[in-house]
């Protein structure tokens, strides 16, 4: 890859060093092959308003992004004036962005026609190319946080689908420790909380998966003053049918009520922040809390 964004923003053979050059870089990258008006460059350098000096400075900034692009191989370079501002070329193979949203692609194609070998296969080449938050390292205006949020997001979408097709395949003992480091990093993202308590309850680990929802709930309520969505009350109701027909030892049992989900409190009961836990268990839909 010649040009990366899914992490630090990167140039190869040498990332220019000025914050505002790489800004200028990674706005045309997030826009490759489409003209960036001169003006969006500069909302996007200068938020609070362009000084006088702003076209000469761009110019500028333009100017040394050619070099460095021309330094790479590229011959009059990719880096072209298009009234009203600048478009960059990108030669397929050369955009780590682009790769990604191919293989993404392929992934959800494949997991569409059921073949998850090959959606697996597809995300988890396509999750390699990320080595850190998307456009980061350079100072971000309107423009590139909106651009760094939806690749995040992306991201999330590509690790939940590869994740699920790998319990599809039956991986349920392989993916169990990464669903919990991502449900501690996400403790709000109910999809990824699911596929943890699938991949517990297909272990036979149905205790830890009403320990998770548990966890997941009290996010929801605490954070959110919501209770969990139609698709967590679902997987909370198999967990609950599978947790059902185990046998159970009196250890068992005691360790089973101590991880229950939270349900009806009895009479009088209330929690630290004075009010009543709702009824998780007839939840249907997401609804704010009393």
């Amino acid at each position: 890859m010649r040009f990366r964004v899914l992490g630090p923003v990167c140039l190869e053979p040498r990332t220019p060093s000025a914050p505002k050059q790489r800004a200028v870089l990674a706005t045309l990258l997030v826009r490759a092959g489409a003209v960036v008006p001169a003006g969006a460059l500069f909302d996007e350098l200068w938020p609070d308003g362009p000084p006088r000096t702003a076209a000469t400075t761009l110019q500028v900034y333009v100017s040394h992004l050619r070099k460095a692009l021309t330094q790479g191989g590229h011959g009059r370079g990719p880096l072209e004036t298009r009234p009203p501002g600048y478009l960059l070329r990108v030669e397929p193979g050369e955009l780590d962005l682009r790769r990604f949203e191919e293989l993404l692609s392929h992934g959800r194609a494949a997991f569409g026609a059921c073949d998850f070998a090959a959606a697996s296969g597809a995300l988890t080449e396509g999750l390699a190319l990320w080595s850190g938050p998307a456009l980061s390292g350079v100072p971000q205006g309107e423009v590139l946080t909106a651009a760094a949020v939806r690749l995040d997001e992306l991201r999330l979408e590509a690790l939940e689908l590869r994740i699920e097709a790998d319990l599809r395949l039956g991986r349920h003992h392989e993916v169990t420790g990464e669903l919990m480091e991502l449900a501690r990093a996400h403790p709000l993202r109910e999809q990824l909380h699911c596929q943890l308590m699938e991949a517990l309850r297909r272990a036979g680990r149905t205790t830890d998966a009403l320990r998770a929802y548990r966890a997941v709930h009290r996010s929801l309520h605490d954070e959110l003053g919501v209770t969990p969505g139609p698709a967590l009350v679902r997987q909370h109701a198999r967990v609950l049918s599978a947790h059902a027909s185990e046998p159970v030892s009196a250890g068992a049992t005691a360790a089973a009520v101590a991880a229950a989900p939270i349900g009806r409190p009895r009479a009088g009961s209330r929690r630290a922040s004075g009010g009543p836990l709702p009824d998780v268990r007839v939840s249907r839909a997401h609804r704010r809390s009393p």
